[in-house]
């Protein structure tokens, strides 16, 4: 079936591992259900095993945020935070808005980062200069 991309926002959170969490269950609500009727939450999806082949090929295939100070480091079923001159490097500011990330995203999504299917990477947005949320994106799937 080859790889997808996703990206997805949320705003009203200040934490990325909890902006992942609340993401993917809403993604599991969304499109899983409809699917397969018999799993009735994310984690009996996972536990499944009906993941293992080809992934979701959305937000459901990552579930956890990572640091490094290496901006080329990608680990599968990850996303990754970028780092503070990599988001002024993709975006052209520090503090991006959704509407900053959105066009770039529309546009070069890809030569954003993970460049290898498996993982995602994320970013704070901003609004009026404070932080309002996040954006997530990545490449998962068989």
């Amino acid at each position: 079936m080859g790889a997808s991309r996703w990206h997805y926002f949320i705003e009203g959170q200040n934490d990325a591992q909890s902006a992942l969490d609340d993401l993917r269950e809403r993604e599991f609500a969304k499109s899983w259900s409809d699917y397969d009727p018999s799993i009735t939450s994310l984690s009996e999806l996972v536990n499944s095993g009906a993941l293992e082949e080809e992934g979701a090929h959305s937000i459901i295939d990552v579930d956890r945020v990572i640091e490094s100070d290496d901006p080329e480091y990608d680990e599968d079923g990850t996303v990754r935070l970028l780092l503070p001159q990599e988001v002024v490097e993709y975006f052209g500011t520090e503090k991006p808005t959704r509407e900053i990330v959105e066009s770039v995203y529309s546009t070069a999504r890809r030569r954003l980062p993970p460049l290898l299917r498996g993982s995602g990477c994320c970013t704070a947005i901003y609004e009026q200069g404070a932080p309002c949320g996040f954006a997530f994106w990545g490449m998962t799937g068989d």
